[in-house]
């Protein structure tokens, strides 16, 4: 549908309202609309990006789009306004929206607008009401892979452990391709979760609380716990049921603990039930 848009000049296309998990390539689709239906044209001519987060009020980005879609240029016939993290603006800003939305187009020549958010029910029903929504998800393994792979290529980078995700990988990233880029391109091991995983796995006797104690130095208690949680899940261990529900048991205790003695409570429950039942 967006292809076929881009090819007639997006003329007739209602305002858009892209939503879904980060990193999923809502702000990507929109750039990518807006390059498509005037290639031979800079997108700044063509394209405004604001983020709400970083405008100072509504007034200012009421008067940033004025100007931009009062300017005329050959060649285009109908701007993009590009408005992300819209959920995070008051009712009374979104509101305000609204009135560009309905503003006469002998006035003020209609841009499309396209509003990116995470999550739809946060934008408010008047701007929700004259637009199309299109839900972003996240890509399947095999094809992030394949994505990977091909960057890697044009970037003539070997593929390694350390920059192809694994399976509990992406589980832990959530499928966020953005993220994954940034790893890889910063020089990261993009896989340090399992690999942190393997330790435990290797310490098959009392005395994990050192492994514990290195994660809790970089990540918080909560997102350890849904991490290795994952872990066991993908790995069939949750058929364990009685050393699950002691594990899960310690992890309920932990609310309000700091890192140090959340730890601690975490080695002795892994040492006490998990650690005798995982195998290599």
């Amino acid at each position: 549908m967006l292809e076929s848009a881009a090819k007639n000049k997006c003329c007739g296309l209602p305002p858009l309202i892209l939503y879904g998990p980060p990193g999923t390539g809502k702000t990507s689709i929109a750039h990518a609309l807006a390059l498509d239906t005037y290639p031979s044209i800079s997108p700044i001519l063509s394209s405004l990006y604001l983020n709400a987060s970083d405008e100072r009020s509504i007034e200012v980005v009421r008067e940033r789009i004025f100007d931009f879609v009062r300017t005329r240029w050959p060649g285009i016939e109908r701007k993009f306004v590009i408005f992300d993290e819209v959920e995070t603006m008051t009712d009374q800003a979104q509101l305000s929206l609204r009135a560009l939305l309905d503003a006469d187009e002998e006035i003020l020549p209609k841009p499309l607008y396209i509003f990116l958010c995470n999550t739809l029910c946060r934008v408010h029903l008047s701007i929700r009401s004259r637009a199309v929504a299109f839900f972003c998800g996240h890509l399947s393994p095999s094809i992030i892979r394949k994505s990977i792979t091909e960057v890697l290529k044009k970037e003539n980078k070997p593929a390694t452990k350390e920059n192809t995700p694994s399976d509990i990988t992406l589980q832990i990233l959530r499928g966020d391709l953005r993220q994954i880029y940034c790893k890889i391109q910063t020089g990261e091991n993009i896989n340090d979760w399992e690999q942190w995983i393997n330790r435990l796995k290797k310490r098959k006797t009392k005395g994990t609380l050192i492994i514990w104690e290195d994660a809790v130095k970089k990540t918080p208690l909560s997102v350890i716990c849904r991490n290795i949680l994952l872990w066991l899940e993908m790995n069939g261990y949750f058929e364990y049921k009685e050393e699950i529900t002691y594990f899960v048991n310690s992890i309920f205790s932990l609310r309000d603990m700091n890192s140090e003695r959340g730890a601690t409570i975490l080695a002795e429950a892994w040492d006490n039930s998990l650690a005798k039942i995982i195998k290599d």
